[in-house]
């Protein structure tokens, strides 16, 4: 037997506990998270490959072009060969290198049946806990669904497979290729919380154990700085990076740290309904305002959205909370439909204007839309690929926009 299958063979893990299993005769690859990637290219080869050469058909051992996540888990049965290789480049949605391959890392340097998910989101030192967490991990082969669970305290059985004594909440997540959920628990309670994850097969035995657990801080009161809005403030970008990413966030783009009170698929008239629930208990002194979007592609009327704005902005300063509105940034109608199969609304263009002309004649007003708009009034892809959310580069284009502002206005 190959000097590679024996290595395997040494290393597989068999069962995990009474009633778990771990998928065995797998690997975990992982990689650098490439800005702006909408999918990466995997190839493994019987030998290293150069970045600028492509491997030949002789040379290539598996190829996949689809990969969502930073890393992924292969099945070592199609995988033949000693001193196997792999490289990996970013795409974009129509699956154009956005870079050359990475140099090639021998595949034994990879994670053999890992017992675990691979945790994908972290939050960097001072950055606040957004109020709607997004947690995400690498997909796990094998797997049916998986098992988001909140806690109020460590677990008592890390990386076991039971849930644990101090569970406050979970979540079922349908789909073996899932690799994020979007909490919809706002976290207003001041304290420390963890998430964990655990894979499921399609009886929904567990696969393996539960991931490390994170911890999620929340601090309340007193905040100087705040953002409100819809999934445009909450993150996320690049079609296939959720707002656990804080690349994709314009408030990581700041100097400052920032509370984030988006929440992906708001409308104006969400915004104003979770106003008193979600703002309040930050007490804000300052609140940036980004709302409108999902109405105005819906088909509401400027007028409408408008009005939820006012609202906002007398809610905050009946509150003490100085009111700054953003500009809403363009759409790109036919990319939406693409990625999202969504229509939108044949008039958006005139409604979001008047929109964007009661915001620009606010006391406290930040521009993005001509930032972000091209000659024809519209969202270029290479701001956005999906046509809606700003990826990096649109996210540091309106933070740079808000620190413009405040430079202007020292008062702040």
């Amino acid at each position: 037997m190959k000097l590679f299958k024996i290595m395997l063979l040494v290393i597989i893990m068999f069962l995990v506990a009474v009633n778990g299993h771990a998928e065995e005769g797998k690997i975990q690859l992982m990689w650098h998270n490439a800005e702006d990637a909408v999918m990466y290219e995997l190839e493994i080869a019987n030998k290293p490959i150069k970045k600028n050469k492509s491997a030949s058909s002789r040379q290539l051992i598996y190829s996949k072009t689809d990969i969502s996540t930073p890393g992924v888990e292969l099945d070592l049965a199609s995988l033949n060969g000693d001193n196997l290789y792999y490289r990996v480049r970013p795409l974009d949605l129509d699956k154009n290198p956005l870079a050359r391959f990475s140099a090639p890392v021998a595949l034994n340097k990879g994670t053999f049946n890992p017992e675990k998910p691979r945790i994908t989101s972290f939050l960097k030192v001072n950055h606040p806990l957004p109020l709607y967490p997004v947690y995400s991990w690498i997909p796990v082969l094998g797997a049916a669904a998986y098992q988001v669970e909140i806690l109020s305290a460590l677990p008592e059985n890390p990386n076991g497979i039971e849930a644990s004594q101090y569970r406050i909440r979970s979540y079922t997540v349908e789909g073996g290729g899932m690799f994020d959920y979007y909490d919809t628990h706002a976290y207003v309670e001041p304290g420390t919380f963890y998430w964990r994850v655990i894979a499921l097969d399609e009886n929904r035995k567990p696969i393996g154990r539960y991931s490390d657990a994170n911890p999620l801080t929340v601090k309340t009161g007193n905040r100087k700085w705040a953002v409100f809005g819809d999934s445009i403030t909450h993150g996320g970008g690049a079609i296939s990076n959720p707002p656990s990413d804080e690349r994709f966030e314009y408030v990581s783009y700041l100097p400052f740290p920032v509370k984030n009170l988006g929440r992906s698929g708001d409308t104006s008239e969400m915004m104003v309904e979770r106003f008193e629930h979600d703002v309040l208990p930050f007490k804000p002194q300052y609140l940036f305002i980004l709302g409108g979007t999902n109405s105005i592609r819906g088909g509401v009327s400027g007028e409408r959205v408008i009005e939820s704005l006012e609202t906002i902005k007398n809610k905050c300063e009946e509150n003490g909370i100085t009111p700054i509105f953003l500009t809403l940034p363009p759409v790109n109608p036919e990319r939406i439909a693409r990625v999202f199969n969504q229509p939108t609304a044949d008039d958006w263009q005139i409604e979001l204007e008047k929109v964007n002309d009661f915001i620009r004649n606010q006391p406290n007003a930040i521009e993005t839309y001509s930032l972000l708009a091209d000659e024809n009034g519209i969202l270029p892809v290479k701001y956005a690929q999906d046509g809606l959310h700003p990826d990096i580069s649109g996210k540091k284009i309106m933070a740079q926009s808000i620190k413009a502002f405040l430079q202007n206005h020292p008062e702040f």
